[in-house]
């Protein structure tokens, strides 16, 4: 089976899109999952991904407290699409102005004049959306973007923002990211028949629940330090609320029994789920992130493989109904505080720099 992107043979198939959360240089901003530093450790990761045949890469003006696209500007990245979005960093992030800085930042720290998808990352609450639309639509004419996106919005919301465009004759949302994986299934009911009823792709993120569906983690265990799931830093914290309690261990324990009978870990029974049995199509895809060349690999291996025997898909189902009742709703977004340097800094309103 070949690899499901513009040159895939199997059309049905969702495509699988680089996460580089992980890029970027060395900060002291506790909102940073750096763990690829420099371009020249993050070079071949790209070149392992493009030999697969993909070509989409997600990145994010917030990521690496900025770094991120710094770190892509310096690889060769001609043959690629890159996305980006814009953070909601205060009340006004997405007034014209304000978006209009933080996407020509974006461009400017990647050294590009235009990217594939533009998103707005999370809902900001204070700007009216009709501003916020407009807002995109101007950039859109200026040819900064390909296609609009939306991330962890709820589907009224993007009902509304659809509309708003529609209506005035603005771009269209036409991709949404978010978070879906076996043990995180709040989209399936109310979003994805949104996004299916107004043709916008959706892009999953946390496959593999951030780590939980490798393994590697137990309840009742300590996290080292600088791990995902360290409640020391902003992003674990926020992984935390969003996965770490008794039901979500007990529906992995499901899994991980399941994955012996079948022998195969546990991380390519997800990785093949959400290829072949999470209901997303070929228009869709599938964010993987990584911090070894080994293990994005074992990824790209494992997403090429075929569908999973019945008893494995039964055990997701099983897992799934365990852990629904602590599954939080797909467009909570915990709030995450910069200092003010900081979102000067990222919203373009000052010189970009690592911090």
């Amino acid at each position: 089976m070949t690899s499901n992107n513009n040159n895939n043979n199997n059309n049905n198939l969702p495509r699988v899109v680089l996460g580089t959360m992980t890029f970027g240089f060395e900060t002291r901003h506790d909102l940073s999952l750096v763990r690829v530093c420099g371009a020249e450790n993050a070079k071949p990761f790209l070149e392992l991904f493009g030999s697969h045949g993909h070509v989409e890469i997600d990145t994010a003006r917030v990521y690496g407290a900025g770094t991120t696209e710094q770190v892509l500007s310096q690889l060769p990245t001609a043959h690629f699409k890159i996305a980006t979005k814009a953070w909601p960093f205060e009340d006004g992030s997405f007034n014209e102005e304000n978006l209009a800085a933080q996407l020509r930042q974006s461009l400017k720290t990647l050294n590009t004049t235009k990217v594939d998808i533009f998103y707005l990352h999370a809902p900001e609450g204070a700007t009216p959306l009709e501003v916020t639309a407009k807002a995109v639509n101007n950039l859109y004419k200026e040819e900064l973007f390909e296609r609009f996106g939306l991330s962890n919005f709820p589907s009224w919301q993007v009902a509304l923002i659809h509309e708003i465009c529609k209506q005035n004759g603005y771009v269209l949302p036409t991709v949404y990211q978010g978070m879906y994986n076996p043990i995180s299934r709040s989209v399936v009911p109310e979003l994805l028949p949104c996004l299916k009823h107004l043709n916008i792709s959706f892009y999953g993120y946390h496959p593999l629940a951030s780590g939980l569906l490798t393994g590697k983690y137990k309840f009742d265990k300590d996290v080292a330090d600088g791990l995902r799931f360290d409640p020391k830093t902003g992003y674990g914290k926020n992984f935390r609320e969003r996965y770490w309690n008794q039901l979500t261990f007990e529906g992995i324990e499901i899994l991980e029994k399941a994955a012996a009978e079948n022998q195969i870990t546990l991380l390519e029974a997800t990785l093949r789920w959400m290829r072949h049995h999470s209901g997303l199509e070929a228009k869709d895809g599938i964010i993987i992130g990584t911090t070894s060349l080994k293990n994005l690999e074992e990824s790209l291996r494992d997403l090429d493989k075929g569908p999973l025997d019945e008893s494995m898909v039964q055990a997701f189902d099983e897992a799934w109904e365990k852990v629904k009742p602590s599954s939080q709703y797909y467009a909570k977004h915990t709030t995450m505080k910069f200092p003010a340097p900081a979102i000067k800094r990222l919203m373009g309103q000052a010189e970009d720099q690592a911090q």
